[in-house]
């Protein structure tokens, strides 16, 4: 009997399944999931749908935990998770997917709700798209200061990159990180420019620099993210970055810190008021 491909996995129960790396018997090694080969396996239509949008996925990812997204007793997306070097309660969502068709009805704010629940930890997530961070703003999870940099009651975690290649139209598609990859936790997304951004701790005019970073001092490096390709070809973000006056003069992280000082107790009260 031929599968219908096309056809949605469904879940009368409208309860998502959710598949879990492996250990070896003496639990010395961890398997994780390979998210392509798991995507092509149970769910041709995902893979297909984020094939024909281009959606970034590399061919070798993997990730701990793989959890269906169910609407309407259906399966339409996904999340992949994979643990952070942060802390034992945190974990980062490496990639959501929802159908076209079936954004916009708060999946987002109800995964991340489940996924807290479910793995007892505080979600962390990698990359977010500027579509995300509007949907996070949407749903009362990030507030807009200055109409243009969004606060968001759920961290971000990138790889750290320096502003020379967040701005020299390198996206994160086509980026040979370094062996060595730092990653910087931050609550900042530019909506202009579609970048999460970590502001130095101590020094401003700490940039950060491959090679010259380490563990330690890793909250002490302003950075920028570099550019996703999904971004760019809806909001032109690349030229963007590359035209912004602050950025050219060095004045930018500057003129943020002064931003997010002024409105520090604003900030404080409204992310205690979960």
């Amino acid at each position: 009997l031929m599968v219908n491909p096309n056809k949605k996995v469904k879940r009368p129960d409208g309860l998502g399944k959710i598949f879990k790396y492996k250990t070896s018997e003496d639990g010395e090694e961890i398997f994780t999931l390979p998210i392509i080969k798991t995507l092509n396996d149970n769910y041709i239509y995902l893979l297909r749908a984020i094939r024909a949008e281009n959606y970034y996925i590399p061919e070798n990812d993997s990730c701990f935990f793989f959890k269906e997204i169910v609407y309407d007793n259906e399966v339409v997306g996904f999340a992949a998770y994979r643990p952070s070097n942060i802390n034992e309660s945190s974990l980062i969502m490496q990639y959501m997917y929802v159908l076209d068709e079936y954004r916009n009805k708060g999946l987002l704010a109800e995964e991340l709700d489940e996924a807290t629940t479910l793995f007892e930890s505080s979600i962390l997530i990698e990359y977010p798209s500027c579509d995300t961070v509007k949907t996070l703003i949407k749903h009362r999870l990030a507030r807009v200061f200055n109409d243009r940099f969004a606060i968001s009651r759920i961290p971000f975690y990138v790889p750290m990159v320096d502003i020379d290649d967040a701005t020299s139209g390198v996206l994160r598609e086509g980026y040979e990180y370094p062996e060595k990859v730092y990653s910087k936790l931050s609550l900042v997304y530019d909506l202009e420019l579609c970048c999460v951004v970590g502001v130095a701790s101590d020094d401003i005019e700490n940039m950060y620099k491959e090679g010259v970073a380490d563990e330690e001092t890793i909250n002490n490096y302003n950075i920028m993210s570099l550019a996703l390709a999904e971004d760019d070809a809806k909001y032109g973000c690349v030229e963007k970055r590359q035209n912004d006056e602050d950025i050219a003069n060095g004045t930018y992280f500057a003129k943020l810190k002064d931003l997010l000082d002024e409105n520090d107790s604003v900030i404080e009260n409204w992310l205690t008021l979960m």
